[in-house]
C-alpha cells in the first residue's frame, strides 16, 4: 500500500465503498422502487462513512487490520437485503463486484508506483478513472444481459456451480491483495495481470454458457406457449362460431369481430369501460390466427392491468381502448388500458408481474413474423401498446371463418 494521511485514507474509503455500491446496483436490481432505493443507499453510505471515520480516529491500528473487511461485510449484508435476487445469486454478484473493486484498487496503486514514484494523489485519481471506465462498460455493454442472467441462474445453474464460481473469484482476489507480498517486480506484475485475466475470462465463459442455455430454454418455452395459444384460439373460434348471430357488430372480419365481442363483454362485466374503433374488411392480408394471437394477448394484458389498478385503488375508473386500422400494406394496432402507476418496462416489454405473464412475448414473436414495430409504455397510469406490422404484398389469405 502507498500509505498517506488520515484525509487520504478517508478519500480512499469513500471511493472504494462508493464504487462498490455503484457497481453492485449496475448489475443488480433493488426490490424497492428507484426513489426508496436511492434514499436507503444514500443513508447506508453516509452512516458507514461516519462510523468508519469514528473508528479510524479511535484506533487506527485496529482499523488498519479490520476496517475494510468490516465495511465490505456490512455492505454485503445490506446488498443481500435490498437485492431482488435470491441470496446465492446476490452473493455471486457481490463476489464479482469485489473482484472488480480489486481491479481498480490495484490498478490505481500500480499506476502510481510504476509511473509516478508512488504518488498517493495519482493513486486516487487513477482509481476514480478506472472505476468510471468499469462502470461505463457495464452500463453500456453488459448491464441488461447480466441482470437477465439472474433469471437463468435461478433456473439453470445449480448452487454448487455458483459456489465454485464464487470461490474462483475469492481466490483470485486473495492472490491479488495478498498483504505479505511487497515486492513490485516485473514477474509479480505479470502474475497479477494473468490472475486478473484468467479469473475474469473464466467468469465470462461461464456467463456466456449459461446465458446461451437459458436463452435456448426460454425460446423453447416461448415456442410451446405460442403453439398452445394457437390451439386455444382455434378452439375459442370454433365455440364462438356457434353464436355468430349474437355477436356485437364491430368490424367486417368475422374472426376479429367474434373475439373482440367476447372480450368486450367480459370487460363490461368487470365494470371496465370499453372503447372499440376497428376498421377491418373480411380479408386482412395476414392469417387470422396470427392477428388473433396479438389481439387476445393484448386484451388479456389489458384486463389484468385494469384489475391490478383496481387493487391499488378500489375507486379508480378503469378503461380499455382499442383501435385497429389498415392502410395500404400496413396494419396499425393501438391499445391502452388503466394500469398501476408504477407498472414498469423491462427490456422493452412490460414486466411479467404487471402484465400477468408472457403475453407480451407472444405478441412480439408474432409481430416479428411480419417485420412489425412495437412499443410499450406507462403513460401516467395508462398502459399503452402500439404495433405496426407489414402486410405481405400480393397475398390472398382466406379468413377460414
Amino acid at each position: 500500500m502507498l500509505g498517506g494521511s488520515v484525509v487520504v485514507a478517508l478519500i480512499r474509503m469513500i471511493i472504494s465503498i462508493g464504487g462498490t455500491v455503484l457497481l453492485f446496483f449496475l448489475i443488480s436490481e433493488s426490490k424497492f422502487d428507484k426513489r426508496k432505493t436511492v434514499v436507503r443507499c444514500g443513508c447506508f453510505y453516509v452512516v458507514l462513512i461516519i462510523l468508519t471515520c469514528i473508528w479510524y480516529a479511535v484506533s487506527q491500528e485496529m482499523f488498519a487490520r479490520m476496517g475494510a473487511f468490516t465495511a465490505y461485510l456490512c455492505f454485503g449484508v445490506f446488498a443481500v437485503w435490498i437485492s431482488r435476487d435470491s441470496i446465492y445469486v446476490s452473493l455471486y454478484k457481490l463476489a464479482l463486484v469485489f473482484y472488480l473493486l480489486s481491479v481498480f484498487m490495484i490498478g490505481g496503486i500500480e499506476i502510481a508506483v510504476i509511473f509516478f514514484h508512488g504518488n498517493v494523489w495519482v493513486d486516487i485519481i487513477a482509481r476514480v478513472i478506472l472505476l468510471g471506465i468499469i462502470a461505463f462498460a457495464i452500463d453500456r455493454k453488459i448491464k441488461s444481459s447480466i441482470r437477465g442472467f439472474s433469471d437463468y441462474v435461478e433456473n439453470e445453474l445449480d448452487r454448487f456451480s455458483v459456489a465454485v464460481m464464487m470461490l474462483s473469484l475469492f481466490l483470485g482476489i486473495g492472490f491479488i491483495l495478498n498483504p505479505s507480498i511487497h515486492d513490485q517486480t516485473p514477474y509479480r506484475l505479470f502474475q497479477i495481470a494473468m490472475n486478473f485475466f484468467l479469473t475474469g475470462i473464466l467468469q465470462v465463459l461461464v456467463f456466456r454458457l449459461y446465458l446461451h442455455i437459458g436463452r435456448e430454454n426460454e425460446y423453447r418455452q416461448e415456442t410451446q406457449l405460442m403453439e398452445m395459444n394457437h390451439r386455444l384460439l382455434e378452439r375459442n373460434l370454433e365455440l364462438l362460431g356457434a353464436t355468430e348471430e349474437d355477436s356485437e357488430r364491430i368490424c367486417g372480419n368475422l374472426a376479429v369481430n367474434r373475439i373482440l365481442s367476447a372480450y368486450a363483454e367480459q370487460a363490461r362485466k368487470e365494470q371496465i369501460e370499453v372503447s372499440l374503433d376497428v376498421e377491418l374488411d373480411r380479408e386482412i392480408g395476414i392469417p387470422n390466427i396470427d392477428l388473433l394471437t396479438i389481439l387476445a394477448n393484448a386484451w388479456e394484458n389489458a384486463l389484468y392491468g385494469c384489475k391490478e389498478a383496481r387493487k391499488e385503488d378500489e375507486q379508480r375508473e378503469c378503461a380499455i381502448r382499442l383501435s385497429i386500422r389498415k392502410k395500404k400494406n400496413k396494419l396499425a394496432i393501438y391499445c391502452s388500458n388503466t394500469c398501476k402507476m408504477e407498472a414498469g418496462i423491462e427490456k422493452g416489454l412490460p414486466r411479467p408481474e404487471d402484465s400477468g405473464g408472457l403475453g407480451a412475448m407472444s405478441i412480439v414473436k408474432t409481430a416479428e413474423k411480419f417485420e412489425g414495430e412495437y412499443d410499450f409504455k406507462n403513460d401516467n397510469g395508462m398502459f399503452v401498446f402500439r404495433l405496426v406490422v407489414n402486410i405481405p404484398p400480393d397475398r390472398d389469405i382466406p379468413s377460414k371463418m
